[in-house]
């Protein structure tokens, strides 16, 4: 399993919503995928650094890097060549960073083929 695969395993199995993934590879120096999710409450939020972190360490990748642990509305994820965001739906539609991403090609997270 790739690493994007266990990001996004991670988001699906805290029934994390509506999950964006963008290839940047070539378009930034500092990270492959750009992930964009969305969450219930403060407890999902906090389940996501739970499971991210648990599920690379479990497949030998390192801890990933985490900012606004202590947050209730938006985290991120820093895990080196993946920066994942997780917000709650209002902060999402308030920052709505997705717009940053256009042009950018966003992976069909259904087909196994696009997150490899």
């Amino acid at each position: 399993m790739t690493k994007i695969e266990i990001v996004v395993n991670a988001l699906k199995d805290i029934s994390a919503s509506d999950i964006l993934v963008f290839d940047t590879t070539g378009k930034s120096p500092f990270f492959d995928y750009f992930v964009i999710s969305s969450a219930t409450s403060d407890r999902q939020l906090q389940a996501a650094i739970n499971h991210i972190n648990q599920d690379l360490a479990e497949n030998g990748y390192p801890h990933p890097v985490i900012e606004g642990k202590n947050s209730k509305s938006w985290i991120l994820i820093d895990c080196k060549d993946i920066i994942v965001n997780v917000f709650t739906r209002d902060e999402r539609e308030f920052y709505n960073i997705e717009k940053m991403m256009v042009g950018v090609e966003q992976l069909n997270i259904e087909k196994k083929n696009d997150l490899r």
